[in-house]
C-alpha cells in the first residue's frame, strides 16, 4: 500500500490522496456525474458566494482546479454571475486551473466560458473518459505545452469583391476533409481535425452560409483569447461544418478587427496549423491590405484569385505592388483564374504571362450550376460530383500536400484524388 501511494505521489506530482476538486454551481445537478466520472479525485461542492468567503474556502480546501457550472440547468441568467466569477478567480488566483462544466448541447455556456478566460472545457455529455483525460491533461501537462503538428496554410486571396474566392474555398476545404482517406488510428463515426475554414472574406460570413455553420464565436474573440487557445477550445467553440471542417468568421461589426494587433492574429494562425492538417483562409475582397500581406507572408501558398473581367485585372497590380511593398515573397503567389470561358477574353495563360505569375489552376465558368446547387443548401460536388468545377478544383487539391502528422496515422492529400470518381460512381 505504501509503494502504491509513493508511486501516485512521483507521477508528475499529480493526482493522489489528497488531489480535491472545487466544484461552484448554484445546483447540485451534475455533482453525482462529476462523482462518478472523476471518482479518483475528491470533488467538494460549493455554492457561489461572495468573492472572499469561496476564497477563504479555497484556501481551507486547497483543490488542485475549480469547476465552474456552465450548463445552464439552473438558469442561463446565471451564466452571467459565473463569468463575472471566473475573472475574478483569474486576477487573484491566476494559478489555479479554472474547467468549465456544460453541454455542447448549451453552445452558450461554453462560448460564455471561454470569453471569461476559461481554458478546459467538460462536456456532461461526452463519453466520461474524455473528462478523464482532460483532467489529467490539465494536472499532467505545463500549461502551453502543445502538439508539434504543423499543417499547411494557403490563402486565398481575391483580386477584389465577387470573383468567387469564397465560394472557391468552401468547396476546396470541404473536398479536402470528406475524401481524405480515413487514418489507420481514427474509429469509426469519428471525425479528425483535418481542415480549417478561416471565412475573412467580404461580405462577412458567407463561408459559413456555403457550408451551412452557424456561430456566434469569431475571429476577433479567437485572437483576444489567444493564450487559452487549445483542442478543447476547437471542438466546443469554433462552428463545425456536416463534414467536420471548422470554421472561424469576421465578427459582423468591423470595428472589432480594429481593435487587433496584426502579432496576434498571425499567432493565432501559427496556433492553428498545429491543429489542423490543412488550413484554408479566405480573404477574398478584403481591404486592409497590411493585414492580408502579414498574412500571406506567413503562408505555405498564396492562390490570387481572379476572373477574365477587366475590373478584376485592373486590380492585380496594385494588389501585387502591395505584396511586394510589405516583403512577401513573390516565390509564394500562384494564379487561379476563376469563371474561366475563353469566349470571354484574354486566356488563363496570356494572363498569368501578364502579371508574371505562375498559373495553378483554371477553375471554369458554371456560375448557374453553383446557383442551384446553393439553392438547395449544398456544394456542388455534393449534386454533380462529375462537374467540371469540381474536377478542376480537386486538382487544386492535389496540389496541397499535407504534412504526416505521425508515424502511421496520416497518408498523403494525394492518396485520395484518384479515387474520389471511383467512390462517386458513373
Amino acid at each position: 500500500m505504501e509503494q502504491a501511494i509513493d508511486k501516485r505521489k512521483s507521477s508528475m506530482n499529480t493526482m493522489n490522496d489528497e488531489s480535491k476538486f472545487l466544484f461552484v454551481a448554484a445546483s447540485d445537478h451534475y455533482l453525482q456525474w462529476l462523482n462518478t466520472t472523476l471518482g479518483k479525485w475528491d470533488i467538494q461542492y460549493q455554492k457561489p458566494a461572495l468573492l472572499p468567503l469561496l476564497l477563504q474556502r479555497v484556501g481551507d480546501l486547497k483543490p488542485r482546479l475549480i469547476l465552474l457550472d456552465f450548463s445552464g440547468n439552473d438558469s442561463a441568467a446565471r451564466i452571467a454571475e459565473t463569468v463575472e466569477l471566473a475573472r475574478e478567480l483569474h486576477k487573484t488566483i491566476p494559478d489555479l486551473p479554472l474547467v468549465a462544466v456544460g453541454s455542447i448541447s448549451f453552445p452558450e455556456g461554453a462560448v460564455a466560458a471561454l470569453r471569461a478566460g476559461i481554458h478546459y472545457f467538460i462536456d456532461v455529455a461526452s463519453p466520461p473518459e474524455e473528462a478523464r483525460n482532460t483532467v489529467a491533461e490539465i494536472l499532467t501537462r505545463p500549461f502551453g505545452q502543445g502538439p508539434e503538428k504543423r499543417g499547411r496554410l494557403v490563402t486565398l486571396l481575391g483580386t477584389r469583391v465577387g470573383v468567387g474566392t469564397t465560394t472557391l474555398a468552401a468547396h476546396l476545404a470541404d473536398l479536402l476533409q470528406t475524401d481524405h482517406p480515413q487514418s489507420e488510428a481514427q474509429q469509426p463515426g469519428t471525425t479528425e481535425d483535418r481542415v480549417a475554414l478561416l471565412d475573412l472574406g467580404l461580405p462577412a460570413g458567407d463561408g459559413q452560409v456555403y457550408l451551412n455553420v452557424s456561430s456566434s464565436f469569431h475571429f476577433a474573440d479567437a485572437v483576444r483569447n489567444l493564450r487559452r487557445f487549445d483542442a478543447t477550445l476547437i471542438h466546443t467553440a469554433l462552428g463545425r461544418s456536416r463534414n467536420g471542417i471548422k470554421v472561424l468568421s469576421l465578427p459582423q461589426t468591423a470595428a472589432e478587427m480594429r481593435t487587433l494587433a496584426q502579432e496576434d492574429s498571425v499567432a493565432l494562425l501559427e496556433r492553428l496549423r498545429t491543429y489542423f492538417d490543412v488550413l484554408i483562409v479566405d480573404l477574398g475582397g478584403f481591404s486592409d491590405r497590411i493585414f492580408t500581406s502579414r498574412i500571406a507572408s506567413v503562408s505555405d501558398q498564396v492562390w490570387l484569385i481572379t476572373d477574365q473581367s477587366v475590373g478584376a485585372l485592373v486590380s492585380m497590380p496594385p494588389l501585387l505592388q502591395d505584396l511586394e511593398k510589405n516583403q512577401v515573397d513573390r516565390r509564394l503567389l500562384h494564379l487561379v483564374v476563376n469563371r474561366y470561358d475563353p469566349r470571354f477574353g484574354m486566356e488563363s495563360a496570356q494572363i498569368a504571362q501578364r502579371f508574371d505569375l505562375h498559373l495553378s489552376g483554371v477553375v471554369p465558368e458554371r456560375t448557374l450550376e453553383l446557383m442551384r446547387s446553393t439553392s438547395q443548401g449544398r456544394l456542388l460536388h455534393d449534386v454533380a460530383p462529375r462537374d467540371p468545377y469540381v474536377r478542376a478544383v480537386l486538382e487544386l487539391a492535389h496540389k496541397i500536400s499535407a504534412p504526416v502528422a505521425g508515424v502511421g496515422e496520416r497518408k498523403n492529400w494525394t492518396y485520395w484524388l484518384p479515387h474520389f470518381f471511383a467512390r462517386q460512381g458513373s
